[in-house]
């Protein structure tokens, strides 16, 4: 990675559509930065038109980076990091980035250019975040080493309830509807459960995924079951409808930091996860905060019929504490932008 001569104020630099996990997630974390530690900086439009002179001269810089908001795909995204990367440490700014959504073999045929295009935005910038010990060893495995920081995705205080007997029993999975986020799985593995339990998918199709819909759509009207999706839900809505499922489902088994996880642990739930080593990595911070099955064939199946027969065990307990909290993230990234910028 690059170095510069110099450092100045910091700029967080959030790049993408409001709505998006990773520009919410910006916005969020600095919020908790707090007390003047980077000035934010919002550019909604496409990131190759950012201006020249986003980052003022003597400025550092900290992005968002995930290779869906800055290009058409991950090589073209880093060439537009390159660019920024390189007017900043003209002016003797340096730059720092929190790398979104890591490449993955279960991308299939897209790893290699996602790869690539990864390992040349390391090149460029001076010092890399990303939110998991799972996502440090990704990179490790495309040649990228080990400066990399890591800082937990944050989870807000979780709003402990309790399950309330409904005649309307569902099993959720909370986040936008793409391949490889395991609707089809679930529904699946639903097969053995009686046909009233619904599957509730929580949120949207991805852009150019609508298409899934149907396809859930047909597999559960074979099973005789109903399913329902519920489009987007506003922050205000999303806790209680999250406290309103019978069972929570959190089955993308390639992912490598979630900010649905951490959203059914401050709604207060304890959502089935499958034991990987990311989930694993969230359980050993958070001991009892997730119920994890195993990689078996028929694992899922069997937990969708235990936490039916038992909701109960889909809470947390009481006086569960989840770490870290965004205060602890915000003042960790504090720390780690510190030693990079000044």
């Amino acid at each position: 990675m690059t170095a510069a001569s110099s450092t100045g104020p910091l700029v967080h630099l959030v790049i993408g559509p409001q709505q998006h996990g990773v520009v919410r997630f910006g916005v969020e974390l600095h919020a908790a930065w707090s007390d003047g530690f980077a000035a934010l900086q919002r550019w909604t439009g496409p990131a190759a038109e950012l201006p020249g002179d986003a980052v003022p001269a003597g400025c550092g810089v900290h992005l968002q980076f995930t290779d869906r908001l800055f290009g058409a795909d991950a090589v073209q995204a880093a060439a537009v990091v390159d660019r920024l990367a390189a007017g900043v440490h003209r002016g003797g700014g340096r730059v720092t980035v929190t790398l979104h959504d890591l490449p993955h073999l279960c991308d299939l045929t897209n790893y290699a250019t996602r790869a690539r295009g990864y390992v040349a935005l390391a090149a460029a910038v001076d010092g890399i975040v990303v939110s998991s010990e799972h996502e440090r060893e990704l990179l490790r495995d495309i040649g990228i080493g080990d400066a990399t920081a890591v800082v937990p995705l944050p989870i807000a205080a979780p709003v402990i309830g309790q399950w309330e007997a409904t005649a309307d029993r569902s099993v959720a999975v909370f986040g936008f509807v793409y391949p490889g986020k395991g609707h089809d799985e679930v529904l699946h593995a639903m097969q053995g459960l009686p046909p009233d339990v619904r599957l509730l998918a929580v949120g949207e199709p991805s852009a150019g995924h609508d298409d899934l819909i149907v396809e859930l759509e047909e597999l559960a009207r074979a099973q005789g079951r109903p399913f329902v999706t519920t489009g987007y839900v506003t922050d205000d809505d999303l806790p209680a409808l999250l406290r309103s499922v019978t069972v929570p489902v959190v089955h993308h088994r390639h992912v490598s930091a979630s900010g649905s996880l951490n959203s059914w642990l401050s709604a207060g739930r304890r959502p089935l996860a499958p034991a990987t080593r990311y989930t694993r990595e969230i359980a050993q911070r958070n001991p009892k905060a997730l119920w994890l099955f195993d990689d078996r064939p028929g694992a899922l199946a069997d937990a969708l019929r235990a936490a039916l027969a038992d909701p109960t065990a889909t809470w947390l307990p009481p006086g569960t504490v989840c770490t870290p909290s965004w205060e602890e993230a915000g003042a960790a990234y504090r720390r780690v932008l510190g030693a990079v910028h000044g």
